[in-house]
C-alpha cells in the first residue's frame, strides 16, 4: 500500500512578471529561478512526500479542478500565488507561498481562521545564499507538518485496560461532569477519527498473559542491559528489573500482534491493585520504547500520547509527558513523572538514568513492584511545553528553561516523581490561563525552541492555539 503523503503542488506564475522583465537585461549576471528550479528544491527537502502537479502555470481555477478530480486521494496543497476561495474551500492543508519579485503581494494574506500556513520565495534569489536556503527550508518544514498530520492517518493505538474505552486514569472525573462520560468519549473517538487514529482496547489480563509467557532468559537479557546502561539502582534490584523487562516485551509482541505504531498502558495505582495481582511497573519499558521511537505512554493518556506522538515526527524526540505543577511565587513550572525517553534531543545522544522503584511503596515494601527510571534530563536548556486536546480540538503551549531542581528543594530527586524538570517560567501567566478541563493535569516537554512550529502545527490540524504564557505572537492565528 502507497502510504506517502500527497501534496497537490500548482503555480499561478513564472519567474518575473511584468514590471521585473528588464530586471535581466539591465542586470545580465542575474538569475531568476524557474518554477522547475524551484520544484526541484522542494523534493529534494521533502523526499517523503510525493508531489502530484506540474511546473506549468494554472489558473485558481484550473487547479480547483484538478484537486477536485483526486480529492480523495491528497493530503495538502502547495501554491505559489494567492489562494482563492475555491482553493480555501478544498479543505485540503495548505502552504501558500508568496513568489516574491514574480507577481504583486495583492490579495496573499496570512488566511487567518483557515489550515494555511504561509511562505515567501523570492524568484531573484536573496544576495545572502543562507537567507535563501533558509526560505526552502521554511517551506520545507512546513509541508513536513502537513506529513505529520497525514500520517496520524495510520496510527493505530493499542490501549490496555479494563475500563474501556479511554481507561481509568483520563477522562477525569471533571473532565466529564458536564456531559457524561459516555458522550465524552463519543466525542473524543469522533475527532480522533476525523484526525484518522484508530485505538484498539485489549485488557490488562491478555497483557499479564502475554508477560507470563515471556522466557525469563530474554527478560534478563533485556534487563541486564537495562542495569548496564544505568548510572546505578536504588529502591528496587536485578528481579524487579526483570519483571519490568517482561512487560516491554509483552508489550512489544502485542504491538506486533495488533499491528499497533503506539501504546498506552494503565500504570501506578491501577497496575498495584490489579484483581490479578500486581503488574510491574511499565515506568523503564515506556522509557526505553520512547527512547526506540516507539510512543509507549503510560495512565492510559491518549491526548500525552497524541502530543508525544506528533512532537516526534517533528522534532525527532518523543518528548517528556508528566504531571503538570504551577509555582506562582516562585515563577515556576514542574512536570514529573516515573518515564522518559533517553534522548531529550531526539539524535543518538542519551542522557544519564538511574533505575529507581516507584515511589507509591511505602518505606516496609520497597523493592517490589518492578522498576521505573529516573533520567538526568539537561538543566539550562530551552524547552517547549506542548499537550493537545483531541476532545476540545484545542493545543496548549508554553515555552521556558529548564534549572536545578535541587537549587529549589532539597531532596528534589525524592519528591512525587522520579523524572522530574524545573522550568523557568511566566507562571502568573500560566496560572490564569490554567484549563484542566480542556488538558486535564499532564503536559510534554520538548527540548528546544518550537513555538512557531507547534504554532503552525495547530493551523494545519484546524486547532485552537492557547498560548499559556503570551509568549508568541502568532501569524495568522
Amino acid at each position: 500500500m502507497d502510504t506517502a503523503t500527497k501534496v497537490y503542488v500548482a503555480f499561478s506564475s513564472a519567474e518575473l512578471f511584468s514590471s521585473t522583465q528588464t530586471y535581466l537585461l539591465n542586470y545580465p549576471e542575474g538569475r531568476v529561478l524557474s518554477n522547475e528550479e524551484i520544484l526541484g528544491e522542494i523534493r529534494r527537502r521533502c523526499s517523503e512526500i510525493q508531489f502530484v502537479g506540474t511546473p506549468e502555470v494554472k489558473t485558481a481555477g484550473q487547479a480547483a479542478v484538478e484537486i477536485e478530480d483526486q480529492i480523495d486521494s491528497l493530503d495538502g496543497l502547495l501554491y505559489f500565488g494567492s489562494l482563492s476561495t475555491e482553493l480555501l474551500q478544498t479543505g485540503l492543508p495548505t502552504v501558500a507561498v508568496y513568489p516574491l519579485w514574480g507577481q504583486w503581494q495583492e490579495a496573499f494574506h496570512a488566511y487567518k481562521g483557515s489550515r494555511v500556513l504561509v511562505a515567501t520565495l523570492p524568484v531573484i534569489p536573496d544576495t545572502s545564499e543562507a537567507m535563501f536556503s533558509s526560505r526552502l527550508d521554511a517551506i520545507a518544514d512546513k509541508l513536513k507538518l502537513v506529513d505529520a498530520v497525514t500520517r496520524l492517518k495510520r496510527l493505530k493505538i493499542l490501549l490496555i485496560t479494563d475500563k474501556p474505552v479511554l481507561g481509568e486514569y483520563a477522562p477525569y472525573p471533571w473532565q466529564t461532569a458536564q456531559e457524561g462520560r459516555e458522550e465524552y468519549e463519543r466525542a473524543y473517538l469522533e475527532n480522533l477519527a476525523a484526525l484518522g487514529g484508530e485505538i484498539v482496547v485489549r485488557s490488562q489480563q491478555e497483557m499479564v498473559s502475554q508477560l507470563q509467557a515471556v522466557p525469563d532468559a530474554a527478560a534478563g537479557e533485556v534487563a541486564a542491559r537495562w542495569i548496564a546502561g544505568a548510572e546505578g539502582m536504588k529502591g528496587t534490584n536485578e528481579a524487579q528489573v526483570r519483571e519490568s523487562a517482561k512487560l516491554y516485551l509483552a508489550m512489544k509482541e502485542m504491538l506486533d500482534k495488533y499491528n499497533a505504531n503506539a501504546i498506552t498502558t494503565e500504570g501506578y495505582g491501577v497496575f498495584m491493585y490489579h484483581d490479578g495481582g500486581l503488574i510491574p511497573s511499565q515506568g523503564l519499558p515506556s522509557s526505553m520504547l520512547c527512547t526506540e521511537g516507539v510512543i509507549a505512554t503510560s495512565e492510559t493518556l491518549v491526548d500525552s500520547l497524541i502530543t508525544q506522538q506528533l512532537g516526534l515526527w517533528i522534532t525527532g524526540s518523543a518528548g517528556f509527558n508528566g504531571d503538570y505543577i504551577v509555582d506562582v511565587e516562585n515563577n515556576k513550572a514542574y512536570i514529573g513523572h516515573c518515564e522518559s525517553s533517553l534522548n531529550p534531543y531526539g539524535d543518538e545522544c542519551r542522557v544519564p538514568y538511574v533505575i529507581r522503584n516507584l515511589p507509591q511503596w511505602p518505606i516496609d515494601e520497597q523493592e517490589i513492584g518492578g522498576a521505573c527510571v529516573q533520567v538526568r534530563l539537561p538543566e539550562d536548556e530551552p524547552v517547549t511545553v506542548v499537550k493537545v486536546s483531541v476532545h476540545d480540538k484545542k493545543m496548549a503551549m508554553f515555552s521556558g528553561q529548564t534549572v536545578n531542581g535541587e537549587q529549589l528543594f532539597p531532596g528534589w530527586d525524592e519528591i512525587l516523581c522520579r523524572t522530574k524538570v524545573a522550568i523557568n517560567v511566566d507562571a502568573k501567566q500560566l496560572f490564569e490561563h490554567l484549563d484542566w478541563w480542556a488538558f486535564d493535569v499532564h503536559r510534554v516537554v520538548f527540548y528546544g525552541d518550537h513555538r512557531q512550529t507547534f504554532a503552525d502545527l495547530a493551523k494545519v490540524l484546524g486547532y485552537e492555539l492557547v498560548v499559556e504564557d503570551g509568549s508568541l505572537q502568532i501569524c495568522g492565528s
